[in-house]
This record gives structure tokens, C-alpha cells and sequence, in this order.
């Protein structure tokens, strides 16, 4: 009796090791690893596993960049990625004129009718209703610099329930000479799938505003005759107001998240050409100046070039990787005073890390699968979609699938039943 009560508590470590053992493996042995048994897949698909997984990859940080296609088809990550250097940059197939949001691995598009949220990792996509009213919709010829219309949009994580949000703000002025605008806030909780009122913010955010998420809030730039910093804590749902850094800012300058911290860029022209970056300790909300790099005749040597600078990311070594609006990659390395050209043409979208956080089916709506001849050609022309491949290739594609699964069982299996 004493022994059938001891096997038990056994079993019940197995759990905790299987979850050791699934952390060291792949992404994609994982993905392949939840259609093993009905125990593993909670194990995979659960919020603590996603959290310790995604704490684990971001010491391997990418970068996420657009393989710039119109084509219509599904937004998807290409099977391979490239090295710039030593910085490994994945590709998402998606119309990269078409505004986004990022968020920990997460990407959300909105558009006209629709907001879309991908996760690149599971290849899960969720479409959800935008909730504008009839007077401000998302539709051609409309899209500004980053949101459609009058609409000013946000995207990120309530950092204490871990849950994905998506805001959008307008500022419309129905009435020749009004003086104050009518203000619309609301956000949509992805989890499910519904829109609430928000109360409006203490002020204005220019249309077009790109938005960052940094340590559960989501932050806004203004630049008009004067400048401001608005946030919104997304587990609160409240505004609040942000202090300023002690310098000037330009109509160029970016607003980021560099290693969880607010970042401004700020490209100076004259004298010379200077790219200053201050960050904001996200609790005392107090700033410093982090980096000032001096661009001349390294970087540029025309003072006309319309031309602004954008970090994102730093390396374990200390080295900054930003990015110009000519889409060109660039490496700052401190020790050597030394700014490297990475690449000359990548439409940097954000850091990258890989985030197993799954995502609601319920709430969501089926993407509509287009079906004409315009679409079909389009599709045909894209790298991406054009090789579907003969029905052998499929059945050995799927053969070496199953070895996959079958060879990481038997691994996960000798991992538990060795001796230690």
C-alpha cells in the first residue's frame, strides 16, 4: 500500500520534466511535438509555458523585417531567414506600404473593417471586428503615415495578465471654426474579441502617430508647435501624462522600445549630422541620454537628404543595430568607434523574438480566401506560393514529419528514463 502511494507523486513530476525538456527544443520540434498526445499539447499551449519559453528567446533576439510583396496572400514568416553580419533577420510575407504594430513577436495590421493580429511563431492569425463607425473607416487613399483616416492606433501587453490589446483613438473636427475635437477612444481586449469604451486623453495625438508598447503601456509622440508624450496603461485603461526629455526634438524624430525602454531618436542636421538617443527609466519615468553618434562622412555627407535614423536593437556586446528610412541596416560598435553598413536594402519592422503565446479562436472571424483570376496570377508570381510541389514531395514532406515527431518522443522518452 505504502508503494501505491508513492506512485503518484511520481507521475506528477513528469509534467515539470517533459516541460524542462520542451523548453531546449526548436520552435518547430514544439509546434510538431502538440499533435503527439492530448498531455503534451496543454503542456505546450498553456501561458506559463509561452512566458518561461519567451523569456528564454529573447537572449536570442532577431530582427523582424517585410519581404515586401502585394500578392493578397496569407501573412506568413519565409521558411528561412539571413544574416546581416552576425544579426539573424527573419522575413514576414505581407504589403509592407500597409501599416503595423509589433509587441513581443506579435504583429497587428489593421484594416478597413477588420484588425488582424498574427502570431508569426504558431502561424495563428485572428481577424477581429475594427469597431469604427460609419463617418471614420479604414479605406483607400485614406492611410496616413502609419493609421488610417482620423484614427490614431496602438497595440501591446497588459504586463499584469499578460493579455494582448489593441486601441485606437480619433480626433475629428465635424465643424468649421470648432475648437475642441470629439474624441473617440476605445480598445479591444484579443482575448475576447470585444471593444470598450475608453475614457478620452488629456490631450491631442497627431494622426499618423506610431505607437510603442513599453512594460505594460503604450506610448504616443506629438509633435506640433509644441511636443508631448502620452501613455495609456493597458491593465488600468487609464491616460496619463509623460515627462519630457531636456532637449529638442525634430519632426523626424522616432519614439521605440530598445530592450524594453522608451527611446527617442532624434537625427540632427546642423552642425553636423548627429543621431542622439535618450531613454527613459520606464519607473522614476526619468531620462538620459544613451547614445549620441556623429553621422558625418560615415553614414551621410548631403546635409539636403531628407533622411532620420531608427534603433532597434542592442547586441550582447553593446553594439547598436539601427536602420534609416532608406531601408538601409547599420552597426555601431562603441569600443571602436566604428559604424558598419549591415545591408542596403531591409525593411526593418521591429525586434523579433519568438512568442508561443496562442490565441483565441472564439471571438475571431474567418479570413476571407479571395478567389479571381487577378488574385491567382498575383499569387502565382509570389516566390513564396508559386512552387506548391508534386504529390511526392507532399508525402515525403509529411513522412519526414512524422520521423520528426517520432525521433523527439523517443529523445524526450530516453531524456526522463535515463538514470541520472
Amino acid at each position: 500500500m505504502g508503494e501505491e502511494e508513492e506512485n503518484p507523486n511520481s507521475i506528477d513530476i513528469l509534467p515539470d520534466l517533459l516541460e524542462e525538456v520542451f523548453l531546449r527544443l526548436p520552435t518547430k520540434s514544439i509546434l510538431k511535438c502538440r499533435t503527439v498526445s492530448k498531455q503534451w499539447r496543454s503542456i505546450l499551449e498553456s501561458r506559463r509555458f509561452a512566458e518561461r519559453h519567451m523569456s528564454l528567446q529573447k537572449s536570442r533576439r532577431k530582427i523582424l523585417a517585410a519581404y515586401n510583396c502585394d500578392c493578397g496572400g496569407r501573412r506568413r514568416l519565409l521558411p528561412e531567414s539571413r544574416f546581416e553580419g552576425d544579426e539573424e533577420i527573419v522575413y514576414l510575407h505581407c504589403d509592407a506600404s500597409r501599416p503595423s504594430m509589433t509587441c513581443q513577436g506579435l504583429v497587428c495590421f489593421p484594416e478597413q473593417d477588420w484588425i488582424i493580429v498574427l502570431n508569426p511563431s504558431t502561424r495563428q492569425l485572428r481577424r477581429f471586428p475594427s469597431g469604427l463607425n460609419h463617418n471614420c473607416r479604414f479605406g483607400v487613399g485614406l492611410w496616413k503615415t502609419f493609421s488610417p483616416g482620423n484614427w490614431v492606433m496602438g497595440f501591446g501587453r497588459d504586463k499584469v495578465n499578460g493579455r494582448y490589446k489593441v486601441v485606437r483613438m480619433s480626433f475629428s473636427f465635424r465643424r468649421v471654426r470648432q475648437e475642441e475635437p470629439v474624441v473617440e477612444c476605445g480598445v479591444l481586449d484579443v482575448d475576447t474579441g470585444e471593444w470598450r469604451k475608453l475614457s478620452p486623453p488629456p490631450y491631442v495625438v497627431n494622426v499618423g502617430s506610431k505607437s510603442v508598447c513599453v512594460n505594460g503601456s503604450i506610448y504616443w509622440l506629438h509633435i506640433q508647435t509644441v511636443y508631448r508624450i502620452l501613455a495609456l496603461d493597458l491593465h488600468k485603461e487609464e491616460f496619463h501624462k509623460v515627462p519630457l526629455p531636456p532637449t529638442l526634438v525634430t519632426l523626424d524624430t522616432q519614439m521605440v522600445n530598445l530592450e524594453d525602454r522608451l527611446v527617442l531618436a532624434i537625427t540632427r542636421v546642423r552642425p553636423e549630422w548627429i543621431l542622439e538617443i535618450w531613454g527613459m527609466d520606464t519607473y522614476k519615468e526619468k531620462w538620459s541620454k544613451i547614445y549620441s553618434l556623429s553621422l558625418d562622412h560615415r553614414v551621410v555627407s548631403w546635409r539636403r537628404q531628407k533622411r532620420w535614423f531608427t534603433p532597434v536593437a542592442v547586441s550582447k556586446q553593446g553594439n547598436l543595430v539601427f536602420y534609416d528610412n532608406k531601408k538601409r541596416l547599420f552597426k555601431f560598435y562603441p569600443v571602436k568607434d566604428e559604424i558598419r553598413c549591415l545591408s542596403l536594402d531591409t525593411c526593418v519592422m521591429s525586434p523579433y523574438v519568438e512568442n508561443l503565446v496562442p490565441l483565441p479562436l472564439k471571438p475571431s472571424h474567418p479570413h476571407p480566401a479571395p478567389k479571381n483570376s487577378d488574385f491567382e496570377m498575383r499569387i502565382s508570381r509570389c516566390r513564396l506560393f508559386s512552387t506548391p510541389g508534386s504529390w511526392i514531395s507532399k508525402i515525403l514532406k509529411r513522412n519526414v514529419m512524422i520521423l520528426e515527431i517520432l525521433f523527439t518522443s523517443l529523445a524526450i522518452v530516453g531524456y526522463i528514463c535515463l538514470p541520472l
